[in-house]
C-alpha cells in the first residue's frame, strides 16, 4: 500500500451522496477513496483504523447515536471531517466542536478545501529510532 497517497474514507449512509463526495475530492486531490457506510468502521481494527488519513464521517440528526463511533475514531487519531444535511449541526457538534462540518450537498471547492485542510493537520508517525 502506498502510503504517500492519501487514504480518505468517506462514511456516508447513502451512496449517491458517497460517489459525489468521491468525485468532488478525487477531482482536487492525488489520494485513495474507501466508500462505506458508518456503521461499517465499527468493524475495522486498530492496524485499519491507522491507516486512514481523513475520513469524511456522515452526522445523523441525532448525533449522540454515534458519539462511541466518533470517540473510537478520536481515540485511534483518525482525522475527521463531519458530514451533514441537518441545519442543526452547522454550529458544531456538541463535545466535538473542533472538528470542521461539511454541509450537503457539497460544494466542491469548499469540500475539497476542508479535506485539504484536514490532511495538512494529520499527524506523521514517529520516526523510527536510529540509535
Amino acid at each position: 500500500m502506498d502510503r504517500s497517497i492519501p487514504h480518505i474514507v468517506v462514511a456516508e449512509r447513502e451512496f449517491l451522496i458517497a460517489l459525489d463526495a468521491e468525485y468532488l475530492i478525487k477531482s482536487a486531490l492525488d489520494c485513495r477513496i474507501t466508500l462505506l457506510r458508518p456503521e461499517q468502521l465499527d468493524q475495522w481494527d486498530a492496524t485499519a483504523l491507522a491507516g486512514i488519513d481523513l475520513c469524511l464521517l456522515d452526522v445523523p440528526l441525532d448525533a449522540t447515536r454515534i458519539t462511541a463511533r466518533i470517540n473510537r475514531l478520536i481515540e485511534a487519531r483518525v482525522p475527521l471531517l463531519f458530514t451533514t444535511v441537518a441545519d442543526i449541526h452547522i454550529g458544531g457538534i456538541e463535545g466535538f466542536e473542533v472538528v470542521p462540518i461539511a454541509r450537503k450537498p457539497y460544494d466542491g471547492e469548499t469540500l475539497a478545501a476542508l479535506a485539504r485542510r484536514r490532511l495538512r493537520q494529520t499527524p506523521q508517525p514517529p520516526e523510527a529510532d536510529q540509535n
